[in-house]
């Protein structure tokens, strides 16, 4: 037996009814969904600070909350490790053509990014999700989902700072404020002028006694129901976000604002 054969073994005995520990006995999906989570960051914390000698161990309690769930799996009937890798291997192989048949030119490679972008968004309809946001988790951290909102949008040619206003304006500032640290502090990076500015933010924040968390998470929210009624609205139309005239996507834009303000006043009266 392997050591992956090893490990499930292993895991079926801390499972076991009736010589398996107890706190093994009474975990289910839910419970171990913090647990999983917590490993992930571990990983991340080992990697970000270097420390290589730790990372074989972090990745290890992180396999073992998916070696845990994949057993969990197969006790309910719903799925089994062997389903994960398989499902695994297809979706790779769907999503990296190249490798598995002809082998794709340099040219081609120029075009992976938006292949792989075209090869997501079919696996996205083949599974029934009729948004581009639909597969992004609401579990996610604020900052992670604002930022996977906004990649997933700018991949299909929806710029928010483009076509709102009211965004541009804020970015503009922005630069503004970036091109003015730069005469004070000339030597730091964008990524530490940029942490600057959002530890500024947070302080900000903090002062107007907002929920930091829930205030990025209705943003996005916000967002995402005003991207989801211009897709619908598109979809109509019969034209994609790559088809329609800029002038047009901002019509559209700014008239899921007029609905939503329309519906705070008649609420507010």
């Amino acid at each position: 037996m392997n050591t992956l054969g090893r490990l499930r073994q292993l895991i079926r005995k801390l499972r076991d009814p009736n010589t398996g520990c107890v706190w093994n006995r009474i975990q289910n999906f839910q419970s171990l969904v913090p647990y999983t989570i917590e490993e992930a960051y571990e990983v991340s914390d080992v990697v970000e600070n270097e420390a290589w000698s730790r990372l074989p161990e972090e990745i290890g309690d992180l396999l073992y909350q998916v070696l845990y769930l994949c057993e969990l799996g197969q006790e309910e009937g719903k799925f089994t490790l062997d389903s994960v890798m398989d499902g695994l291997e297809l979706k790779l192989s769907r999503r990296n053509p190249g490798l598995v048949d002809e082998p794709v030119s340099t040219g081609e490679h120029m075009n992976t990014s938006l292949r792989w972008s075209e090869i997501k968004a079919a696996d996205r309809k083949r599974r029934g999700m009729l948004s581009e946001l639909d597969d992004i988790p609401n579990s996610l951290p604020s900052v992670l989902a604002s930022k996977k909102i906004q990649e997933r949008v700018a991949s299909i040619g929806f710029e928010p700072h483009v076509i709102d206003s009211s965004q541009r304006k804020i970015k503009q500032e922005l630069i503004d404020l970036k091109i003015l640290s730069r005469q004070y502090k000339s030597g730091s990076s964008s990524s530490e002028k940029f942490g600057e500015l959002m530890f500024a933010l947070i302080n900000i924040g903090l002062d107007e006694h907002v929920d930091l968390d829930s205030a990025l998470r209705k943003a996005n929210k916000d967002f995402e129901c005003r991207f989801r009624k211009v897709e619908r609205e598109l979809a109509l139309l019969g034209v994609t976000f790559q088809e329609v005239c800029p002038a047009k996507l901002k019509e559209l834009w700014d008239a899921t604002e007029l609905k939503r303000s329309t519906y705070a006043k008649s609420v507010g009266n």
